[in-house]
This record gives C-alpha cells, sequence and structure tokens, in this order.
C-alpha cells in the first residue's frame, strides 16, 4: 500500500491542527517545505526516501520468511487448492513488489502477541478484507477468495 501525501494532505493537516512530523511526503514536497519551514522556524518534514520501514519487534519476527510463513498456512482442503494457491502467490508479489513484507512481519507479531495474550479482535473492515493472505495469518476473519474480493481493492 503505497503512501502518497500531497500537498493538500498536508494543508489539511495543518488546518486540523495536526503534526506533519513523522508523515512521509513525496521528495520535492518535503524539499520546498523545508526550506519555508527554516525560515520560520518550524520542524523539518522528513523525506520518503529516508522512511523507515525497520518495526521495533523482536528479532525473531523481523528474521521470518513471510513466504514461507504464508505458504504453511495455505489450506490443504476444501476451497479449490489451484485457485487459492495462484491468489497467494499474486499477493505476495504484489507485497514483495510494494516492500511490504516488514510490515506483514509486524502484522504475524502483533497476531502473535494477541493470541497469547487472549486479547479479542475485530472480525475485519475496509479495504484489508480483500487480502487473502491477512485473512491466512488472521488479521481479519473474512475469506477473500470465497467473496471473490480482488486483492487491488487493498492495495490502491
Amino acid at each position: 500500500m503505497e503512501i502518497k501525501n500531497s500537498v493538500s494532505t498536508g494543508i489539511e493537516l495543518l488546518y486540523r491542527n495536526k503534526s506533519l512530523v513523522n508523515i512521509p511526503f513525496e521528495d520535492d514536497i518535503v524539499k520546498e517545505y523545508n526550506n519555508a519551514a527554516f525560515e520560520l522556524d518550524l520542524e523539518e518534514l522528513v523525506s520518503k526516501g529516508n522512511w523507515s520501514k525497520d518495526f521495533n519487534i523482536p528479532q525473531y519476527y523481523k528474521d521470518i520468511n513471510v513466504k514461507e510463513y504464508v505458504t504453511r498456512l495455505l489450506p490443504t482442503s476444501g476451497q479449490d487448492i489451484k485457485i487459492i494457491t495462484e491468489r497467494v502467490d499474486m499477493e505476495l508479489a504484489e507485497f514483495e513488489a510494494r516492500n511490504l513484507f516488514s510490515v506483514l512481519q509486524m502484522l504475524i507479531y502483533i497476531i502473535d502477541t494477541m493470541r497469547k495474550n487472549n486479547i479479542v479482535w475485530g472480525v475485519g473492515r475496509g479495504s484489508s478484507v480483500a487480502s487473502y493472505i491477512l485473512y491466512l495469518m488472521g488479521v481479519h476473519k473474512v475469506d477473500s477468495v470465497k467473496y471473490n474480493l480482488h486483492i487491488k481493492e487493498f492495495l490502491k
């Protein structure tokens, strides 16, 4: 899920008296803002190119091979296995192309932590239910293959 924050996004946040710090913007927007911020003695913005996706999670989860982890979650019976396998392969390719494996590793950690601590979470909402991988991981309980929800609805 690529975040593209624009000038209008920044103006809206400022209008609502929200901070722009720690929100990744495109490099040209950051450069323009930071030039003015220096003159006005405001805190500078972070360039999207410098935005870290290194989450503060245990090393075990950072080392998880996401492809292997998700593959182990695939059902062995029931729905058409070929359709499910193709869907998972396609979704993995989409997540990898967007450099989102670290997000999946973080979600694995969060779900494991909630399970270990008997924390209840919702069935899912919004565009995330279009991801079959998130369904397999337990992030939500909506089978996007069964309901024919396309991953592009999530990765807009």
